[in-house]
């Protein structure tokens, strides 16, 4: 089994022993701050797992180090290593062990890491693949580790091309953004035929003659050959496309699978694993909240305004113009861990709202000890935001609107 060899340890909660704080700190200042460290270890195995694609169609990229591992992954394994001789260890932490490690929720380390109690059942490895939490720790880490890429980064800057392309206006450019942050949202998976219905509707071309949402296109999505129509199993919960008939892996979703079939000239498209992971799955509560107020806000609500700045404002006394009237924005987040989103969230300057709003994803800000974490985490670092639920955000925003109308 996995498991075995694995003692299980008294974990310990934030700030920890200063008196072993200290210690750590004549090593590295930041050798307590075990968040980093599976922010690199995070890193290092999404590096792993691009340069395993890579392999099955090009030659692996060179390393410098000798076993060929990403160097963040190193760098996080031999912070582990210091952490194991700090705790009285007598036997050397090894890749194996931590590999090993990896796959077992954090609590069951055989380290007292220094991290919050919300986070303590999450993996770093799940099911043979990086857990979410995973891909959202190596996403903190990625401005600093050239070896990892996530297609995240450049699904969003081809996004901008193609809104900014098909724009004369920038009220036509954030409209075309929405189009496509909300197709993204919508389609877990696509046919050549919506494809060619987003080429008529963005014909802008690049200088090769190829429109620029079929670049973007192909980036956010993998082709699949089909003959005419094809059935597939999707989760009738969040709209996934399964591929294991019992869970759909979406975190929070309780649906169960549902057959459905889709229409094809000759091929479908499925939404690559990053882009379900950063712009899907997260847009499933966005989706939610959209459609609770849209009824009631019509043109007054704006989606992803500008350009992504915030996933949702509201323009009660429709001026218009974000800071004139009465405004709130909301950022709307579903992060598996809290006190890494806390270390990094920042609120956009622009939105300058009336009320400032981190909405969490219903099914993240009911697990206990999420919220506190959160909110510690947050403190002295981000002021004037408030933390809701995303069903208390519905319900006050139709609150205010519905004593503003009287």
């Amino acid at each position: 089994m996995i498991s075995e060899g694995i003692s299980v340890v008294t974990h310990v909660t934030l700030p920890g022993d200063p008196a072993r704080l200290s210690r750590l700190q004549q090593v590295s200042p930041d050798l307590a701050d075990d968040y980093m460290t599976l922010e690199l270890l995070a890193a290092g195995l999404a590096g792993i797992q691009v340069n395993q694609q890579k392999a099955l169609w090009s030659s692996p990229q060179p390393s410098a180090d000798p076993m060929g591992l990403p160097a963040a992954w190193t760098a996080g394994v031999k912070r582990l290593l210091w952490r194991a001789l700090e705790d009285g260890s007598r036997e050397l932490t090894s890749h194996a062990d931590v590999f090993r490690w990896c796959r077992v929720p954090l609590k069951r380390w055989p380290l007292a890491l220094r991290i919050a109690q919300s986070d303590l059942e999450l993996l770093l490895i799940e099911n043979g693949r990086p857990s979410a939490f995973t891909e959202q720790a190596a996403q903190l880490h990625l401005s600093s580790d050239p070896e990892a890429e996530l297609v995240e980064n450049r699904c969003y800057e081809l996004m901008i091309t193609v809104a900014d392309r098909n724009g004369q206006t920038e009220r036509d450019v954030q409209g075309n953004y929405v189009h496509l942050r909300g197709f993204l949202t919508k389609y877990a998976v696509a046919s050549d035929i919506d494809l060619l219905g987003l080429i008529r509707a963005f014909p802008a071309k690049d200088a090769n003659g190829q429109p620029w949402v079929k670049r973007w296109f192909m980036q956010c999505y993998r082709a699949l050959p089909a003959n005419g129509a094809v059935v597939l199993s999707f989760c009738d919960g969040c709209g996934n496309l399964l591929t294991d008939p019992c869970s759909c892996g979406t975190p929070g979703c309780a649906g169960k699978p549902v057959i459905r079939t889709v229409a094809t000239m000759s091929e479908y498209f499925a939404q690559n694993r990053a882009v379900r992971r950063f712009f899907y799955d997260p847009g499933l509560a966005e989706q939610r909240i959209f459609a609770a107020l849209e009824p009631a806000f019509g043109e007054r609500l704006h989606l992803w305004w500008g350009m992504d700045a915030v996933d949702a404002a509201i323009d009660f006394e429709n001026t218009g113009k974000m800071g004139v009237g009465e405004w709130w924005a909301a950022d709307v987040k579903d992060h598996a861990s809290a006190t890494l989103l806390g270390r990094s969230f920042r609120w956009n300057p622009r939105a300058a709202s009336k009320r400032r709003i981190l909405v969490i994803a219903q099914h993240r800000f009911e697990q206990p000890g999420y919220v506190d974490d959160l909110t510690t985490s947050l403190q002295g670092r981000v002021q004037g935001v408030e933390i809701m639920s995303e069903a208390a955000f519905v319900a006050a925003a139709l609150a205010r609107d519905g004593r503003q109308s009287r």
